[in-house]
């Protein structure tokens, strides 16, 4: 019995001469979202951050998860 993978390392080069290539770029519109569970106190704590550091909460919240990750 033969392997499956027994055959000339050229043998499929005719088959493969007349294939086309198409390649996609990838889609910068998708979005990914991510649930995280915070404890209230947590959450508190980084919106006292955020009003301190005169920044919005949504960006000290991701510098928060970017450091735990």
């Amino acid at each position: 019995m033969s392997d499956l993978h027994d055959h000339q390392p050229d043998a499929f080069d005719a088959l493969l001469g007349d294939a086309e290539i198409h390649v996609e770029p990838g889609n910068p519109q998708i979005e990914v979202t991510v649930t995280v569970p915070v404890a209230a106190s947590t959450l508190t704590a980084l919106t006292e951050r955020a009003q301190r550091e005169g920044r919005e909460v949504e960006a000290v919240i991701a510098d928060a998860l970017q450091a735990a990750a």
